[in-house]
């Protein structure tokens, strides 16, 4: 694996221990202490993570040639970021 693949793949593993302990825990341990009324920041938060990993997922196909999976992948991820913004524009009207 070359150094910039390496580099990329630590990275992107160091952010999911980071998220799964300092977001994912808090969250989950204080579900009933966040009001309704903000649920709209957190969904363009999750938006954002998943517009990120489209971006990566970008970045993954054009690199090499890419399977039936790596697409599959790809389009899902756009799709749950749209979704994601949608609910967010739902939830701030809401709100």
């Amino acid at each position: 694996m070359d150094a910039e693949l390496q580099k990329a793949v630590t990275g992107l593993d160091e952010t999911r221990e980071k998220l799964r302990g300092e977001v994912t825990a808090p969250l989950r341990a204080g579900r009933g202490r966040f009001p309704e009324t903000d649920e709209h920041l957190l969904l363009g938060a999750l938006a954002g993570v998943v517009e990120s990993l489209q971006e990566l997922a970008d970045i993954a196909l054009e690199r090499r040639n890419a399977n039936w999976h790596a697409w599959s992948a790809h389009t899902h991820l756009k799709d749950a970021a749209s979704l994601l913004r949608d609910g967010e524009q739902r939830a701030g009207r809401n709100a």
